[in-house]
């Protein structure tokens, strides 16, 4: 033993060893193996590992090897990692022989990065179709670069066993390439072939009928003959038809339940893209990229597609095969494919084969299935292109779980406070959280008004608390006290909840998107609804905003909502309440009945009626009810059969080189408790477009010159609060024209907060909620609920010794 000792010492001299720490991106990246290369390279020894906080590094080697090993690391980078920091630091060598990749250590909350998923690669692609690759055909082929990741994660960290993988034996041959390092498969999770791997299969209402490429190629046969495919995919169904077959695709709405919106066209390459959409390099990027969202950009007026994929609507979204079975099922068919989520309109993505089976019966004529389960189902992400940039409207698959960087100041206030959830809003719901050791925007879940949504939303939250290791102690959600939400927390009594305005939320997202937590902002809050803190519905909102409160500075002008939902529903509505205060009520009614001639004129004067009284019409400042007034004016929309439908068609008919604009009026006014505020008085614009719409103006030019009065009004009471960032968010900023008005009218200002990885519509909320909750860490000690606005933050905690609500006040 002695002898051992002796020239194991002997052989340490001058090796010098080093632990390194990564964190950021760092797993389900392929960056182990790319480590244990870059090691084998430099002749080092020791070990790679995932854990809770990342990647953990030991090296031993030479003093000039261990440095070029730290010199050479970033540029070894797999494709998809990102590093966030690396910590290093000096430790006693051990004697190791060679470099091995190790199973990592799940202590604690988890720290580092769950990966997203990817999709396939080009690399993988040509192996799937090389008739002499012994993957040729082979519908689940990934490798290091691509493949599922979040959506088979079982436990973190990223190994095979801790995946829904684990069922599937690796055979020999894919077992050598997991093991050998000079593989391109060397350690990938998601290895498999078509001897050791998930299977597909296609089902009619009877059972199945074919299994492997037969099945790929009988679905393909289906789908040229006008037959819709439900197709299960790495978060769960699609469901499928052919694009150019116009009847094919009214049968996939009809029985969908999705009468008009716009429905995603997969192509299999981007020369097929370009053949239906005006591409730049930046939109060909974020098409072609690994986190392969749904990409909305400018349809050619002659693209060869049904008129029923995105009627009325300029833009359309295209997406890249995310699988090779997708690529396959392009392949075969030849044509580019309708592709839309699997579930009847309004429910939750359909995910398991058995409850495919069962819901999507009376949808599809046949499913193409696998049996690769799925851990947590996700849906298609949605970007838009917005000027420069790709902006998210749907955070989901490719894109989410999304690491909140941006929060690591009030994080590191936040640490003794306990982990936070916050709950996000009732539209198109994602939660965020903060365990303890990391902030992170969850995927697009659905609307809260069902409750097989709700439903999705307890299991979704039950999953994060496993997956991320912690039980939430605080609960965040918005002010409206009738969200699914609010009224969800509530029902907790095992933890401390705290309420945060609609439009503050929106607005510290922005914050957080461009690093701006630290100040002072001037926000813009354009949406739909939100519950103000006087009681009334805002939408239209000039906010000076910190993370930790707001002031209200300015606001749309008031109006009402004749019938409450269904004057979002039916925009006229709207229009008739709005016109009555510009014109006067007969006027108003004369020229709506000739716009409108088959809405009965009885139904104009009970609108106008009870807009007058105020009962069942409920006041708001909504900027996107605005929208929807003037589109109903100018097209004569009557009815909408989804929420931002009106807006989506008046940006689609706007004529970008009409001349001229409308003006709003800009006026001091008094809010709550007799508040200062501005008021952006919409009835000069009103006016402008009903005395247009009377002259026959073209309604491309009205459109257009209502953008640009929008984007002008915004600009104006901006720049009355010089020197403050500015902040746009909420909804109302999806619009791509409106947006890219607005960035005209700042000019080159580099103080414009404008939307980008985080969803400016309440798909962001959670995020917002989120920062609010770490800022005031230190007043979380009041066990009750909470509520935030711009007079203060008021505790709603009902004392135990009688039911009068606290008075404290934080400001």
């Amino acid at each position: 033993m002695p002898s051992d000792v002796s020239q194991l010492q002997e052989r340490l001299v001058g090796v010098r060893a080093r632990r390194l720490l990564l964190t950021g991106r760092v797993q389900g990246v392929g960056l182990r193996p790319a480590i244990a290369r870059l090691a084998a390279d430099l002749g080092l020894c020791g070990s790679v590992a995932n854990c809770s906080d990342g990647v953990e590094v030991r090296i031993e080697g030479s003093p000039a090897a261990v440095e070029a090993f730290q010199r050479r690391l970033p540029e070894r980078l797999p494709a998809g990692a990102e590093l966030a920091a690396v910590t290093a630091e000096e430790v006693v060598p051990r004697g190791t022989a060679g470099f091995v990749i190790e199973r990592g250590s799940t202590d604690g909350p988890l720290a580092t990065s769950v990966p997203p998923d990817r999709a396939v690669c080009e690399t993988c692609l040509s192996e799937v179709r090389d008739a002499t690759d012994r993957r040729f055909g082979y519908a689940f082929t990934s490798c290091t670069d691509c493949g599922p990741r979040y959506s088979i994660i079982v436990r973190m960290p990223y190994e095979r066993a801790d995946t829904t993988m684990q069922g599937f034996t690796l055979c020999p041959r894919c077992a050598e390439e997991y093991t050998t390092p000079g593989d391109r498969r060397f350690h990938a999770q998601t290895n498999a072939c078509p001897t050791c791997g998930p299977r597909v299969w296609l089902e009619n209402a009877e059972g199945a009928v074919a299994a492997g490429t037969e099945a790929v190629a009988q679905a393909a046969r289906a789908i040229r003959n006008g037959r819709i495919v439900a197709l299960r995919g790495i978060g769960g169904y699609q469901l499928l038809c052919d694009a150019t077959d116009d009847v094919a695709v009214r049968r996939l709405r009809e029985r969908k339940g999705r009468p008009a919106k716009p429905l995603a066209v997969m192509v299999d390459g981007p020369r097929s893209a370009e053949r239906l959409a005006e591409l730049d390099e930046r939109a060909r990027r974020v098409l072609c990229g690994l986190a392969n969202p749904i990409v909305l950009v400018p349809a050619r007026p002659a693209a060869p597609l049904a008129a029923s994929v995105h009627p009325g609507v300029r833009d359309i979204g295209l997406l890249m095969p995310t699988t090779p079975l997708h690529a396959l099922l392009l392949k075969s068919c030849g044509r580019p494919l309708v592709c839309t989520s699997g579930n009847r309109e309004g429910e939750p993505l359909v995910s398991e084969v058995a409850a495919a089976r069962r819901k999507l019966a009376r949808v599809c004529d046949l499913w193409l299935h696998h049996d690769r389960p799925i851990a947590h189902p996700i849906d298609d992400s949605v970007v838009r292109m917005i000027g420069d940039r790709a902006v998210t409207l749907r955070l989901a698959r490719g894109l989410a779980p999304l690491p909140l960087d941006g929060a690591t100041a009030l994080i590191a206030e936040g640490r003794s406070a306990g982990p936070v959830v916050a709950l996000g809003g009732q539209m198109k719901s994602a939660v965020a959280w903060w365990n303890g050791a990391q902030a992170v925007l969850g995927p697009h879940l659905g609307e809260l008004d069902v409750l097989p949504v709700r439903e999705r939303f307890e299991r979704h939250l039950e999953a994060m608390h496993e997956l991320y290791r912690f039980r939430a102690e605080r609960l965040v959600h918005d002010a409206h006290p009738e969200y699914f939400t609010s009224l969800w927390a509530a029902r907790r009594s095992d933890v401390v909840r705290r309420a945060v305005q609609h439009h503050h939320a929106h607005v510290v997202a922005g914050m957080l998107e461009h690093g701006w937590l630290d100040r002072e902002v001037f926000g813009v809050a354009f949406d739909g609804t939100g519950y103000g803190v006087d009681g009334t519905i805002w939408g239209g909102e000039f906010l000076l905003c910190t993370v930790a409160g707001f002031r209200r500075v300015g606001h749309v002008r008031g109006f009402r909502l004749p019938g409450g939902e269904a004057a979002v529903r039916e925009p006229w509505r709207v229009a008739v309440a709005m016109l009555a205060e510009v014109t006067g009520a007969e006027d108003a009614a004369e020229w709506l009945s000739r716009r409108w001639a088959d809405v009965d004129p009885r139904r104009f004067d009970g609108v106008r009626r009870v807009a007058a009284v105020g009962a069942f019409a409920p006041r708001c400042t909504s900027a996107g009810r605005l929208f929807d007034a003037v589109a109903a004016l100018t097209l004569g929309i009557d009815r909408v059969d989804f929420e931002g439908q009106a807006a989506m068609l008046l940006e689609s008919v706007a004529d970008e080189d009409a001349a001229g604009r409308y003006a709003f009026a800009v006026r001091p006014c008094r809010w709550h408790a007799g508040r200062d505020c501005l008021e952006l008085d919409w009835a000069p614009v009103l006016a402008g477009v009903l005395g247009d719409c009377r002259r026959g103006v073209h309604p491309g030019a009205i459109a257009m010159r209502f953008h640009r009065a929008v984007a002008g009004a915004i600009a104006d009471v901006a720049n009355r609060f010089r020197g403050t960032p500015v902040v746009l968010s909420g909804g109302v900023f999806q619009n791509r024209l409106l947006t890219e008005c607005v960035i005209e009218a700042f000019g080159d200002a580099p103080s414009l907060g404008r939307p980008g990885v985080i969803p400016p519509n309440d798909g962001g909320l959670a995020a917002g909620q989120l920062m609010v909750a770490l800022s005031a860490a230190e007043v979380w000690r009041c066990r009750g609920a909470w509520s935030s606005g711009s007079i203060g933050i008021r505790c709603l905690r009902r004392r135990k010794s009688n039911s009068t609500v606290c008075g404290g006040w934080w400001r």
